[in-house]
């Protein structure tokens, strides 16, 4: 499989990740990869298990990175510290602890290619946003077009166009507090990018199969409008209650 930033994140959570994972079936990754596992089907003995692990290997890898540094933050071990990395192309995340190690904040630079994707990614953002006020003991979400005061870590002070925009997950002590949490949190935020897709697919999906019936229900509409040429079928006579033609004299 190839994770196009493993080069970074190899020792920041992603290998330790994938060796705990698969553990004596890694192997090394030919030209062109960046890891690779190897296993004898016919031999194997939690066949359907091993298959699950591998559907989700990049899940995996990447979400080591999210895991590496909320274990720092549970620990105490982030004061000061930040990262960042390429999720992908057009997806870049930013972790940055505060100097009393109290807090990891996880910053996604999102964009998108088509147009709608993008109208469709900002009403799911503010949507992240309003929600939190229903949530007692979720993280706190922000989304801005302007880049948050954290990124000035990486000289990132402005949007220069090539980002949508940013949002950003403030994760606290309380939040990492067990290894469950701490699962949960990374299950979450590692499929983030994914989450939202899937979404903007499902909402477009959706909005394309309302307006075919809108369209249909349109055409039903003009075809009943339709009126009929008292002219054009003169030569043919008209029916009467019983079923004989007969035609008007001239």
């Amino acid at each position: 499989m190839n994770v196009p930033p493993y080069a970074d994140i190899k020792d920041q959570g992603a290998e330790t990740a994938f060796k705990e994972t698969f553990g004596d079936t890694v192997t090394s990754a030919i030209d062109g990869y960046s890891v690779a596992v190897q296993v004898n089907l016919d031999t194997l003995d939690k066949k359907e298990e091993t298959v699950n692990k591998i559907k989700v290997m990049k899940h995996i890898v990447l979400g080591g990175v999210f895991k590496h540094w909320y274990n720092k933050l549970a620990k105490g071990e982030s004061k000061g510290e930040h990262f960042k990395f390429d999720l992908r192309a057009d997806t870049t995340v930013y972790f940055v602890s505060d100097e009393k190690g109290e807090r990891m904040t996880t910053i996604f630079a999102l964009d998108f290619s088509e147009k709608v994707d993008k109208v469709l990614a900002k009403v799911f953002m503010q949507e992240f946003v309003d929600g939190r006020r229903t949530l007692g003991f979720a993280p706190p979400v922000t989304w801005g077009v302007q880049p948050p005061s954290e990124l000035q870590k990486w000289g990132i002070t402005e949007n220069k166009g090539a980002t949508l925009g940013y949002i950003s997950f403030p994760i606290l002590k309380p939040h990492v507090a067990s290894a469950e949490k701490i699962d949960r949190i990374v299950g979450v935020l590692a499929g983030f990018r994914t989450f939202l897709q899937y979404h903007i697919k499902c909402s477009k999906s959706y909005f394309h199969s309302r307006m075919r019936a809108r369209v249909v229900n349109l055409l039903k509409v003009l075809n009943r409008a339709k009126v009929e040429d008292p002219e054009k079928d003169k030569t043919k006579g008209k029916k009467t209650i019983s079923g004989k033609t007969f035609r008007r004299a001239a």
